[in-house]
């Protein structure tokens, strides 16, 4: 050929092209081969269905060649708006007229914030549009998918057709994920960033390539972050179509919270009979807070209703505020045995913010109900053995750079087995935390004496009740509610006389504001006549008020001692530490005359005085300080470890490891100086330590009284050391972890794997099922005169996995002194992946009942579920 020739074919060939591309910019790309090819002569090998069914010639049509107009007189148009980047691992082909390219193997086109990753794309630059499939490798898995990414958007695709213009697109087999749920398509049309049209589509929350459950949608339209409208659609279980479905149906998921309606469960009770529980509305309120309106309703005509609401700020506070009340409805009416209850409880949690002020707090725990409101509502074991339930709102202020701070509460305490219920509203209280007025500001080293005076200040004002909880609305704030106001200074500083002595003086002023006072005589016209105690309550305020100061001296050391073992032992040495302590204290008779605050009556029964407070049985007692007192105290503290040797280290040096063996034994008492007769206080024993490397920890205490009793049961002052309480609670636990030498994932300490190497045993399989196991032992002992009581209680828990995806769980005990198992239940789950089956059940007792569950993991589809349990509570009254 002639060198005229191929100068010319290069021009038409390479030229031309570049010529037309003069409006669009492309990446260079080293090491690639470039193609010139006609339309004609691409055969279009490996168009797929879609491509044939879609394009209808609009790929394959030549557009006009460019150099046929005159450049002088018409201004090109770009065909893209911005810069168009392209990418292959094998080859990228043009056509001869150059507007098309092929790119085949990891193939990669980006247009602004759109991009599209494939083993093939087909690019038209004249029409902006876009082609790409993958292909399938020796097993016939597809590889090497289209994946399309545009912003936010994503998904992949068996094969796709886009048109970078409009936005619009055509895709075959995609997979999208919608707030946790996943979309299947066979043919998916894209409108636009927003809205897709659905052909044979699946809508699940199973993130399998092959989902185990989907809902079957024969067309739908998808609204991304929004919504999916579909038409016929029916459930399919493991590829098992279900008679399940319905004409058509909407799938909210939207990233925003909004109302709804609330699906209740079915279940049947053996009183109460067949229910419906738990179904109701949710209303989104706003972005602070929600509403849920929910509602029981059983055969026989009880029925329960709740309100619950949940509020938040950010920054500043967020709480929970739930209502429920319940009509209940026991046996046939017109028979004895028939019955009806009202129940009601009210539950509300407040939380401040930390961030939201540093001088000021407020929060609250409240749980009120009354007495059988769990017991006859409540489906929680848990909450129907707890018979304690306690809250509190409480407010507290403290103002900068001051050492004031104000503290205000509301409590509750109740008790649902005697139903005893107590309140105190308000409590309120000034502090000043202890200021040093001598002391220069600032200053922290060589205090003289009076530099360590210290003041401080407390002040409280309460008003309370203890009563039945019948009896509570009907109370009188003056006759039987607590109340008064009581403040205190106190004054103190310290001398360090040596090492471990330390002189401590104080000075104390305290003062009370009673409402009432009493007055007590002796009325013969009580008690049948025979007499008795008559006492008036004197109603208005009446302020008392005592001093009294103090000095306390006390010693602390500590005394050590060390027996070594031979090298050959495994023993190292022990170590024992002693701590006594020492104290004496002395109050001086100083104060406001006792005769100001005590009276005297004559009781004709005994032919005595007797003296007694004005203020007896009032909130704050009595202010005292008129007396003289002192009184030695005594103590003794133990602790004992050892030192073992544990096998060398790589370097040859010998490792030591410390064994606690007593973590603390204390003996304690105290002797009064000045009283005339029982001078000595109980000996009290308490002790603590945890063995076989803190997996079982014991604790014990016991109390003994010195002196004995007489025929009245009353102490007389001869010695006779008598055991009152004792106490003994045992606790062991033990898991899989511990005998692998592991805490975590990652593995364990040297403790750990010691008690591992104590408990391995192999002639055994090691089978890694996790597990762990707890037991716990209480026994107490009481004999505060004449007769004694015992009581033992045993508790297990445990809970173990089978494999991976069984794990099953229980908890039971027994009462040795009413000879019962206590409340057990226990419970089965397996994870089926998507899905999760429970069977929880209480096999006996009062509460005996079961739950049979099979659920959709995913909140989505919560109310996807099967559900069958059943109780045959026996409320009492």
């Amino acid at each position: 050929m002639k060198l005229q020739q191929r100068v010319f074919i290069l021009f038409i060939g390479v030229i031309l092209p570049l010529n037309i591309f003069a409006n669009i910019s492309f990446s260079s790309i080293p090491n690639r081969s470039a193609i010139i090819l006609s339309d004609n002569e691409w055969n279009g090998e490996g168009i797929s269905e879609l491509q044939k069914i879609t394009q209808k010639d609009t790929l394959n049509t030549v557009v006009s060649d460019s150099l046929t107009s005159d450049s002088t007189k018409t201004e090109k148009k770009a065909l893209f708006e911005t810069v168009v980047e392209y990418n292959a691992d094998d080859s990228i082909i043009f056509s001869l007229t150059g507007q098309k390219v092929f790119l085949t193997n990891n193939a990669f086109v980006k247009y602004g914030q759109t991009e599209l990753k494939a083993y093939y794309i087909e690019l038209d630059l004249d029409k902006q549009e876009a082609f790409a499939y993958g292909i399938q490798d020796s097993i016939g898995t597809f590889i090497h998918t289209p994946e399309f990414k545009d912003g936010s958007e994503e998904f992949t695709c068996k094969e796709l057709k886009y048109n970078f213009k409009t936005g619009k697109g055509l895709v075959n087999e995609v997979i999208t994920e919608q707030e946790g749920g996943f979309v299947h398509s066979e043919i998916t049309k894209r409108i636009d960033d927003k809205t897709f049209y659905l052909r044979n589509g699946k809508y699940t929350t199973c993130d399998h390539p092959h989902p185990h459950f989907y809902v079957n949608m024969s067309k739908a339209k998808m609204i991304k972050g929004d919504k999916i409208i579909s038409g016929p659609l029916n459930l399919v279980i493991e590829d098992v179509p279900l008679p399940i479905g319905l004409p058509f149906a909407m799938f909210p998921f939207s990233s925003k919270y909004s109302s709804g309606i609330i699906i209740p469960s079915y279940g049947e009770e053996q009183r109460r009979g067949f229910n419906l529980r738990g179904g109701g509305y949710y209303w989104a309120i706003n972005d602070y807070l929600d509403l849920a309106i929910k509602g029981d309703i059983f055969a026989n005509g009880s029925w329960g209703t709740y309100l619950e609401s949940k509020y938040k700020k950010r920054y500043r506070y967020s709480g929970t505020l739930a209502t429920e009340y319940h009509f209940n409805k026991y046996g046939d009416k017109g028979l004895e045995d028939y019955s009806e209850s009202t129940d009601f409880a009210i539950r509300w949690t407040h939380t401040q913010d930390a961030k939201a002020n540093p001088y000021r707090t407020f929060s609250a725990s409240v749980n009120v109900s009354t007495t059988n409101n769990d017991r006859n509502n409540s489906q929680s074991i848990q909450n129907i053995v707890n018979n304690q339930k306690q809250s509190s709102i409480s407010y507290s202020k403290k103002w900068p750079d001051s050492p004031f701070s104000l503290n205000a509460s509301l409590r509750h305490s109740q008790n649902s087995r005697d139903t005893t219920i107590s309140l105190t509203l308000p409590s309120v209280s000034l502090n000043m935390t202890q200021i040093y007025p001598f002391r220069a500001k600032g200053k922290s080293t060589n205090l003289r004496w009076y530099d360590k005076v210290g003041v401080s200040y407390s002040s409280k004002m309460e008003n309370r009740i203890n009563t039945k909880e019948s009896k509570l609305m009907s109370s009188s704030l003056s006759k039987e509610w607590q109340n008064g106001y009581k403040h205190s200074i106190p004054i103190s500083t310290n001398f360090k006389l040596a090492k471990d002595l330390t002189l401590s003086p104080t000075l104390n002023y305290t003062g009370v504001l009673y409402t009432k006072s009493i007055r007590k005589s002796w009325d013969n016209s009580l008690n049948e006549g025979a007499g008795d105690v008559r006492i008036d309550t004197v109603q208005g305020f009446r302020y008392a008020h005592n001093y009294s100061t103090s000095a306390s001296l006390s010693l602390s050391p500590k005394i050590y001692g060390m027996y070594t073992f031979k090298e050959s032992s495994k023993i190292a040495a022990i170590r024992h530490v002693m701590t006594p302590s020492v104290s004496v204290s002395y109050t001086p008779g100083i104060g406001v005359s006792r005769s100001k605050y005590y009276k005297t009556y004559f009781n004709e029964e005994t032919q005595s005085d007797v003296e007694y407070s004005i203020f007896a049985g009032s909130l704050y007692g009595t202010p005292s300080g008129a007396m003289e007192s002192g009184s030695i105290g005594l103590s003794l503290d133990n602790n004992i470890e050892a030192k073992v040797r544990t096998a060398n280290d790589t370097t040859g040096v010998e490792d030591m490891k410390k064994v606690k063996i007593l973590e603390s034994l204390k003996f304690s008492t105290s002797y009064n100086m000045f009283a005339d007769s029982l001078n000595w206080s109980a000996i009290r024993m308490t002790g603590r330590t945890k063995i076989f490397n803190k997996k079982l920890d014991l604790k014990f205490n016991s109390t003994v009284d010195p002196y004995k009793l007489n025929a009245n049961n009353q102490k007389i002052n001869e010695f006779g050391p008598r055991l009152t309480n004792a106490s003994i609670d045992v606790g062991f636990s033990l898991s899989s972890r511990d005998l692998t030498g592991q805490t975590d994932g990652k593995g364990g300490n040297e403790g750990d794997k010691e008690v591992a190497k104590e408990w391995k045993d192999p002639r055994y399989v090691d089978f890694d099922i996790p597990w762990s196991f707890s037991i716990k032992y209480g026994w107490t002992y009481s004999k505060p005169q004449r007769t004694s009581n015992v009581n033992q209680t045993l508790g297990v828990t445990g809970n173990f996995s089978l494999t991976p995806k069984w794990k099953m769980s229980f908890s039971t005990g027994y009462d040795f002194a009413d000879k019962e198992v206590t409340a057990t239940q226990f419970t089965i789950t397996r994870d089926l992946h998507c899905w999760q089956m429970s069977f929880n059940s209480i096999p006996f007792g009062t509460y005996q009942s079961y739950n049979f569950r099979i659920n959709v993991k995913s909140s989505i589809l919560q109310d996807l579920k099967y559900e069958k349990k059943q109780a045959w509570q026996d409320v009492q009254f």
